[in-house]
């Protein structure tokens, strides 16, 4: 006859009578324990739009160890608390341009409370503009072109008619979208009249009139910004060149052109590459730039 094994396993270290356990070897249970979330969302960059008329957009993008769930923008360094009404679920948010421009705090906070430092925006100008905008006491315009960035300081106590002219259209948003349609190389360039096919726009405003160079003291020399008019003297409205050489003769004891402002930042780089672009004939001279520099935008810095 054949004998079967039987064989009995414990099936649960816990019976301890059915495996011949005793009380003392009985385990442990283990208590599971949590730990608080402690870690604030860090920033990984923000962005910031190209002006339209009045405003831009300012856009940040947080990580964290869970989720972020709220951003908050202010144009104040003081940090807020995780219960501020300025946390919003969406990361972009349409800011007023303000004039001197301002810098933005934007924070970032998750489901726990934590709050991340703060990033600073200031706008879609660069340090290089700002910084020169900073050191200047005068009005400032930054201006990004397809060939660069440049950035004027408006002389506003010599000739304040033709300075308050200009900021009208800047801050109408009318040279977006505007080129420089005459480059003479030894000479200047201008723009501020014509779209990118060459259509002509119409001013906005009134001619203003002349603040004359014997007046106001502004002379035409290279790197300043002067308003563009035809014979008659009182006729500028929104074009203006920009001086790439001493051009003192423009300031004609019989009027002469409005000198107003001066390129602070952008000179030798920008206002040089519009300058040496190549050119071809208009009709009347060879000014005319075979691919027309474009002006994306400009806006106020202060």
């Amino acid at each position: 006859m054949k004998h079967i094994l039987t064989t009995t396993f414990c099936a649960s270290s816990l019976i301890l009578s059915a495996c011949g356990g005793g009380g003392s070897d009985a385990p442990t249970p283990v208590v599971e324990t949590s730990t608080a979330d402690t870690q604030a969302p860090t920033f990984s960059g923000a962005t910031v739009s190209a002006p339209t008329v009045g405003a831009i957009t300012l856009a940040a993008n947080a990580t964290d160890n869970t989720q972020v769930t709220g951003y908050c923008f202010k144009a104040s360094s003081v940090a807020p608390a995780a219960t501020d009404a300025c946390f919003q679920a969406s990361s972009t948010q349409k800011v007023a341009l303000a004039v001197p421009n301002v810098s933005y705090s934007v924070w970032a906070k998750d489901a726990a409370g934590n709050v991340s430092s703060a990033l600073t925006v200031r706008g879609p100008c660069s340090a290089a503009g700002y910084a020169a905008s900073d050191a200047s006491s005068k009005p400032a315009v930054c201006v990004l072109t397809t060939l660069g960035e440049f950035v004027v300081e408006l002389e506003s106590s010599k000739a304040p008619t033709t300075s308050a002219n200009f900021l009208k259209y800047v801050n109408d948003g009318f040279y977006a979208n505007t080129v420089f349609h005459r480059v003479i190389s030894n000479f200047m360039i201008q723009g501020g009249g014509f779209t990118s096919d060459l259509a002509q726009k119409v001013p906005t405003y009134a001619a203003i009139a002349l603040e004359a160079p014997a007046t106001t003291g502004l002379s035409n020399t290279k790197g300043t910004i002067a308003m563009a008019r035809t014979s008659v003297l009182n006729s500028a409205t929104s074009q203006f060149f920009i001086n790439v050489v001493d051009n003192s003769f423009l300031d004609s004891s019989s009027g002469g052109y409005a000198a107003f402002g001066r390129v602070i930042s952008g000179m030798d780089t920008t206002v040089e590459a519009i300058r040496n672009v190549p050119v071809k004939s208009n009709g009347s001279e060879m000014s005319l730039p075979n691919t027309l520099p474009l002006v994306q935008w400009a806006y106020q810095l202060k």
